[in-house]
């Protein structure tokens, strides 16, 4: 389109919109897909994978991913869509999309990782994936795999009414930038379970499906909640400086969302960001609560976990894939974060 309106977005900023049509999702009720860039001269889209891109910032993401809208027309009297069995492929990601509602996702095989915001969250079988309304996000599997989702979106306010939790009558509840997004049934066995059956009614759709729909959802957002107010007692008045700070480092979590396999130097990082050194470090501890390539180790060794559970590579293939520069190093690194070893991890995971 020729023309560039100026619009207040949903978070109080004045932005500048280029839209271009993209694609069709496959479910009925959304729209067409939205590209939007905040206005910028030097702003070019041939190169979307450049970490030299100026910024385009908006929230937490990564700064030179596009980003596509993806809003929801949920009927109001049962506002729930679905899609069964998605196939996520392991295209690179070069684009982030948003909803206007809530998205519940149940990861039924394969893994892969989730980028939320500025969040790298390693995914496989029996995940459940929580994304509120406006996070920015996106999934790839493993490189040579697909895996397969079901997702639905939903209005929490308008389907549960006035049995809808007080925090929920918002579009997502306090605290919510603080959740992990991709929950484990190890360690909440009873979202997974919940997911797995709200996905069962909302597919067989027998007598009765869309009240055991709205229970399930009820039940989902309480364990949900209980996880999330503890994080809400935090320093949340820092949550504007958070935003100012990770806007600062946003590129150097882009960079090794996807090099994190190539040699990463902390200069690299810093020149990426227009930082100094001193102050690029700083202010990575602060957002991240480690250093900046302690993190890089961290995202190694979380795609390594992933290829451990759902591949047979070696594991000195996987140890090169992520990046290591010794097989030694690697085992050092995983049993320090992971608590065993590679091959333990793997025989635990398979049992």
């Amino acid at each position: 389109m020729s023309q560039t309106p100026v619009f207040n977005d949903s978070r109080g900023q004045l932005v500048q919109f280029r839209f271009r049509r993209i694609r069709h999702i496959k479910s009925p009720s959304a729209f067409a897909f939205l590209v939007y860039s905040f206005s910028n001269p030097d702003y070019n889209k041939t190169d979307d994978n450049s970490a030299e891109k100026e910024p385009k910032t908006m929230q937490k993401r990564p700064t030179s991913y596009e980003v596509i809208s993806q809003p929801y027309l949920l009927p109001p009297r049962f506002p729930v869509d679905w899609i069964e069995n998605f196939i996520q492929r392991d295209a690179d990601i070069t684009y982030l999309h948003y909803h206007n509602c809530l998205e519940i996702g149940y990861c039924c095989e394969g893994s892969g990782v989730f980028i939320v915001e500025e969040k790298i969250l390693p995914y496989s079988k029996g995940d459940v994936c929580i994304i509120f309304p406006g996070q920015l996000h996106l999934a790839q599997s493993v490189k040579g795999q697909v895996s397969r989702w079901h997702f639905c979106f939903l209005d929490p306010k308008t389907l549960l009414g006035t049995v809808c939790p007080q925090a929920w009558n918002e579009s997502a509840p306090p605290g919510y930038s603080r959740f992990t997004n991709i929950v484990n049934p190890s360690d909440a066995p009873e979202i997974s379970l919940m997911a797995e059956f709200l996905m069962k009614e909302l597919g067989q759709q027998m007598t009765g499906y869309e009240s055991a729909v709205r229970s399930s959802v009820w039940s989902l957002i309480t364990l949900i909640d209980r996880i999330i107010n503890p994080l809400s007692d935090q320093a949340f008045e820092a949550e504007a400086i958070d935003r100012a700070s990770m806007n600062k480092i946003s590129k150097s979590l882009e960079y090794i969302s996807q090099h994190y396999m190539e040699p990463i130097g902390i200069d690299a990082l810093a020149a990426a960001c227009n930082l100094s050194v001193t102050h690029f470090r700083r202010t990575f501890r602060s957002c991240m609560g480690m250093a900046p390539l302690d993190y890089l180790i961290h995202v190694r060794m979380q795609m390594a976990s992933a290829l451990l559970c759902h591949t047979d590579n070696s594991i000195l293939n996987i140890s090169e894939q992520v990046g290591c520069a010794t097989l030694s190093s690697f085992n050092r690194h995983f049993k320090q974060r992971m608590g065993v070893s590679p091959s333990k991890w793997r025989a635990m995971k398979r049992q």
